[in-house]
């Protein structure tokens, strides 16, 4: 079957949410505001049930009531929130892009209607990379994209080889670099995988990272 490229990041609605005007005025102590990546997990009613950050803590937020899309869902995302007594208010989420590595022969990029496989011929568009990492099972990108905000990059994870994986990009034609967008994705380690290599094309060449 043919990999398919996906699109970057997908909002999940209904989930910006800010302090109360009474904590403002109240004077007293106000948490500070911690941005991070998470995942979350719904309910059958698209309600926010648990967040599990990357160390393993896991917070019960079922009271704050935030809905979403994502019906019983695990859900990869970058959160801004406050920890005070043990307990996680969420001041804001959005999902990101987080998919399996597909295996290098299962792309099929199509060209004035004729197929080609292997890649050597996957979409390279070149990106910045901010920060590389491991953690809570997934390799973390934050990257810089260029772009003029006309269409929509699409984005994939690909495994080259045993233990060698990268970023695979497609620009739309419709877009121009015109400014840096701050994009962040993760990729789930697959089971059984202790090392690894990830490589991203840059504007300044191939970053590769081992884990």
């Amino acid at each position: 079957m043919a990999a398919v490229l996906l699109t970057a990041t997908v909002v999940v609605s209904g989930l910006l949410v800010g302090c109360t005007q009474g904590e403002e005025d109240s004077g007293g102590y106000v948490p500070p505001y911690i941005t991070d990546l998470m995942v979350v997990n719904t309910d059958f009613d698209g309600r926010l049930v648990t967040v599990v950050l990357d160390d393993g803590s896991i917070y019960d937020v079922a009271a704050q009531q935030l809905q979403t899309k994502a019906i019983n869902e695990k859900v990869r995302c970058r959160g801004t929130y406050t920890l005070s007594e043990g307990k996680m208010e969420l001041l804001g989420l959005a999902a990101i892009f987080s998919s399996g590595p597909v295996a290098a022969e299962s792309f099929v990029l199509t060209v004035d209607g004729k197929e080609y496989g292997g890649v050597e011929y996957l979409p390279r568009d070149p990106v910045k990379v901010v920060s590389m990492w491991k953690s809570g099972g997934y390799i973390n990108l934050h990257l810089g994209v260029m772009t003029s905000g006309e269409g929509v990059h699409q984005y994939a994870f690909c495994k080259e080889a045993p233990g060698h994986y990268s970023l695979v990009h497609l620009r739309p034609l419709s877009d121009k670099e015109s400014y840096t967008e701050q994009v962040y994705m993760s990729m789930p380690i697959p089971e059984g995988v202790d090392e690894l290599t990830f490589s991203v094309h840059t504007y300044d060449g191939i970053c590769t990272r081992t884990f």
